[in-house]
């Protein structure tokens, strides 16, 4: 994996989708989940 894009936000392009990882209790835990996964511990240097 070279890179994850999301995009936080209240309201998508349409107005009307609310598209932040906090949104819901389900997708928070899904964020979580995903940026703890052992593949984004990388060394910068």
């Amino acid at each position: 994996i070279k890179a994850i894009v999301h995009f936080d936000t209240k309201k998508d392009d349409q107005g009307d989708r609310d598209i932040s990882i906090d949104s819901t209790k389900n997708s928070l835990a899904s964020f979580k989940k995903l940026a703890a996964n052992p593949i984004f511990n990388v060394k910068l240097g």
